[in-house]
């Protein structure tokens, strides 16, 4: 065995607490990519098992879909592991200058002091790494268990709304390849984290190591104290202050593993709250009972003039709907009445004199050619003669939806965008073809029927036209007691129209039909926020616990460090309760360090996240006042808990021999 193996094996075994929390560390990161990787095996495995070994046309899609996500989270428990295990080889390289500087002296070369460094780090992964393989496996399994029950809660709520059967099943799958992956990036990891702390030390020359404790020289410079400090904790607390400036270096790992814990949780907080205004914003008002038909349709530009131009392959007529709406309606006493859409036909040309100001400030409404997007809506029969009515419109003549609803930047606005005076609208077709839609009533939010205008705007143009076909149509109403018997009503209506209980994909039949309550339209992408939030708060706490852990290390290991000051300082008079508020001071001060570092961050980064869901979703951000409280909370609970023990521990040393000696 060589020379460097040997010290840092020895070296392990002198120092056992320290070598069991970096043991610790190596083995829950080592444990979090694993479970990672199983979950990315595991995901993979079972899209296969629906799709076929290839996954189909959308493999690629689908494997982005696993293992970019996958990538990401490694990426960040790595950066996390690094900063956590490169913290504690630091202060363990700390807490042996003077050895380091010896073997110097008798002729340790910088390479050595890298190898004997490096060399700690392999020792620990031998035992580390397949403790945390074997953890992580475990973590897999019950993570992904507990993934499948939400997978088929999902697959359950689809198959109820698209009456048709969907087979998909998460198992817990690993293979050899996931446990090289792991094992590769664990003790890359290691060796990483190991490499900073290791060079700085091969740095440092025998004599700097001899004559002094600590790697830099700043601490024979005098420091300026804040006035804060010593009015809470008085002469202590200035003594205190200085200490941690003296040796940045032994209390930033500290500090930095603190700030990192408190930024995961409130990150995970704000990204938390923020799934949950999604979901809020998209729950239905009324939950009523929907009945949706929708075509598949040819995606496309028009070769001549670059427009849009998409192709409805079985579009359903006003006949087909009206026919539908009618038996629905036969059922029971309760209404049945219908919506459909079409935005695929044509676009409405932009008169910039018949648009209110407020429209016109709206960006993005107006594409390159000069037009805005038009949904002809299409409706039931009896809807349409009472909007008729409402609007004054003889039947027959067109309705101009005249509000529109969009998104200011994670604001919801409503606003008018016509002009009373607009009488026709210019359409155009994807070829170019122009002609005239007259304008025959006009609609407002604040009209009595205002359901219609609870809908999200599909088009920037909403003309209600009688009797055009549409790609997609829904049926709305409200059973109450007699849904179940409603809705198996409602398949045999549809099913004299379409292939409702056929085995066929929607590709194939080229429509389809679900039917369901509007919650539920949603609930299969709310349980998928569900689950991804219950991943993250299992990760984040464990990567929590990994800076933890981290902080442990590093703190004892300076307060250990710095036995023979504390011994000093009791030598020249300094009582037990003044060295207690003094050691207080500095773990306060640390924390409060942290604490502001890790807050601004966890703050600016769900804020940058928030800025960038604005541009899809209409929710702001909220500042997490709660999360802030609790995780500051729980890191000085935290950190006066170590303190407590590590004072405890100095507790009946000997002043004469802790000052002889150097601390273990």
């Amino acid at each position: 065995m060589k020379i460097t193996s040997r010290l840092a094996l020895n070296q392990l075994k002198r120092n056992k607490k320290r070598t069991l929390g970096t043991g610790i560390a190596i083995a829950m990161s080592t444990a979090l990519i694993t479970a990672n990787m199983s979950f990315a095996t595991s995901g993979l495995s079972s899209l296969q098992e629906c799709l076929g070994e290839d996954m189909g046309d959308y493999n690629g899609a689908y494997n982005a879909m696993i293992i970019l996500p996958a990538a990401l989270l490694t990426l960040l428990i790595v950066f996390m592991s690094v900063t956590v295990v490169s913290n504690i080889f630091q202060a363990s390289a700390n807490n042996r200058i003077k050895e380091l500087g010896v073997l110097k002296c008798v002729g340790g070369t910088k390479k050595q002091i890298k190898k004997t460094v490096v060399s700690e780090a392999l020792w620990l992964s031998l035992g580390a790494v397949p403790a945390g393989l074997v953890i992580g496996t475990f973590l897999g399994f019950i993570g992904i268990k507990v993934a499948g029950v939400y997978v088929d809660k999902i697959v359950e709520v689809s198959r109820a709304i698209a009456m048709r059967s969907l087979d998909i099943t998460l198992a817990f799958r690993v293979n050899v390849i996931t446990y090289i992956v792991a094992v590769l990036v664990a003790l890359v990891t290691v060796i990483v984290s190991a490499l900073k702390p290791a060079k700085q030390m091969s740095k440092i020359t025998a004599i700097e190591c001899v004559r002094f404790s600590n790697t830099r020289k700043e601490h024979i410079k005098k420091e300026k104290t804040g006035r804060l400090w010593k009015k809470l904790y008085g002469f202590e607390g200035e003594l205190g202050e200085r200490n941690i400036k003296r040796n940045k270096q032994a209390f930033k790992p500290a500090i930095r593993a603190l700030a990192t814990g408190i930024c995961l949780m409130l990150t995970t907080a704000g990204v938390i709250t923020q799934l949950n205004d999604i979901r809020n914003l998209m729950k239905s008002k009324n939950n009523l009972l929907d009945i949706d038909y929708i075509s598949i349709r040819d995606e496309g530009d028009d070769p001549v003039t670059g427009r849009r131009n998409d192709v409805i392959l079985h579009p359903i007529d006003s006949e087909t709907y009206n026919s539908i709406n009618d038996k629905l309606n036969d059922f029971g006493d309760f209404e049945v009445y219908g919506i459909g859409g079409n935005r695929e036909s044509y676009f409405a040309k932009a008169d910039s004199m018949a648009l209110t100001e407020d429209m016109k400030n709206v960006e993005g409404i107006i594409n390159e050619y000069g037009e805005m997007q038009l949904d002809m809506v299409s409706l039931t029969d009896d809807m349409y003669r009472r909007l008729c009515e409402l609007s004054g419109t003889e039947y027959g003549g067109n309705i101009l939806l005249n509000t529109y609803k969009y998104n200011d930047f994670g604001t919801e606005k409503r606003i008018i965008p016509f002009t009373e005076d607009k009488t026709e609208m210019t359409i155009v077709s994807p070829q170019g073809e122009e002609k005239t839609l007259p304008i025959d009533g006009y609609l407002y939010r604040d009209d009595p029927d205002a359901w219609l205008f609870d809908f999200p705007n599909v088009a920037t143009v909403m003309i209600i036209v009688p009797g055009v076909e549409a790609r997609n149509f829904d049926w709305f109403c409200e059973p109450g007691d007699d849904e179940e018997e409603f809705v198996s009503y409602a398949k045999e209506v549809l099913g004299e129209y379409y292939a409702v209980d056929q085995e066929d994909t929607y590709a194939s039949l080229g429509y389809t039909i679900r039917m369901s309550r509007q919650d539920n339209m949603v609930m299969a992408l709310n349980i998928m926020l569900i689950l991804g939030e219950i991943v993250m708060y299992g990760f984040v706490i464990l990567l929590a616990l990994i800076g933890f852990a981290g902080f442990i290390s590093t703190i004892t290991a300076n307060f250990r460090m710095r036995s023979k000051e504390f011994a000093v300082l009791k030598s020249v008079g300094m009582t037990n309760k003044a060295l207690k508020k003094m050691i207080y001071s500095e773990s306060m001060l640390c924390t409060v360090k942290a604490a502001l570092r890790g807050v601004i961050a966890g703050i600016l980064i769900p804020l940058l996240i928030n800025l960038a869901m604005r541009n899809v979703f209409a929710i702001g951000y909220r500042f997490p006042f709660a999360a802030v409280i609790m995780s500051i909370a729980v890191v000085f609970v935290t950190v006066l808990i170590i303190t407590a023990f590590e004072i405890k521990r100095m507790k009946g040393h000997s002043l004469i021999e802790t000052i002889r000696m150097d601390a273990a």
